[in-house]
């Protein structure tokens, strides 16, 4: 019984933290789909910009240091977010999207070239794994961002802003099991034997 505790509180604890980036990762554009239902465009783009502040301050809180993917996205969405009130352009917070994909992508995909895991160096202390499984996981990524990027365009220029943010909802949906199913495929324990080479 006690052995089986030990175990479980590991687990339990990784289930918390993986919930809670969750939570700072989508929550605002949750409450970005949720305020396009109640208010027009502009409204919610502005809700949008407020509610990225609070996350990526919120994460700075957390994790105890620069949150670098967070500062992005919230640099993305002041930028864009600005565009689309200025011109009174919807298309640019659907941008967004595109460009934040697309720039995952080729983030990992220099991180490979330069034997550098982005993915590891982000999420090690939240998900220790062994350098193998961080590699399945950013080839797994690479992939999933240029789909992502590829999807949010075409149904950007060929559907209606309703349509987007329906699409956005499903799309939410989706990276959340894929992250899910990938992890598990992919998860490979670091039992610390890994670090011990790297340090010798």
């Amino acid at each position: 019984m006690h052995s089986k505790n030990i175990i479980s509180h590991p687990i339990s604890k990784l289930s918390r933290r993986i919930f809670l980036a969750g939570i700072l990762e989508f929550g605002p554009v949750l409450v970005f789909i949720f305020a396009f239902g109640h208010f027009h465009i502009y409204k919610a783009t502005i809700i949008l910009m407020v509610m990225t502040i609070i996350s990526t301050v919120a994460t700075y809180t957390i994790q105890k240091r620069l949150p670098y993917l967070a500062l992005y996205v919230a640099l993305l969405t002041g930028i864009f977010g600005y565009m689309t009130l200025s011109l009174h352009q919807p298309k640019f917070i659907q941008m967004r999207d595109t460009l934040y994909d697309l720039t995952c992508a080729i983030t990992l995909i220099t991180g490979l070239m330069i034997n550098i895991s982005f993915l590891k160096l982000a999420f090690h202390k939240v998900m220790p794994m062994t350098q193998k499984a961080w590699d399945r996981l950013t080839y797994a990524w690479i992939a999933y961002f240029i789909f992502g990027a590829i999807l949010n365009e075409y149904v950007r220029r060929t559907m209606s802003l309703a349509s987007w943010f329906d699409y956005k909802g499903i799309f939410i949906i989706g990276t959340i099991v894929f992250a899910i199913v990938t992890l598990l495929l992919v998860y490979e324990k670091n039992n610390g034997e890994e670090d011990k080479l790297t340090k010798g």
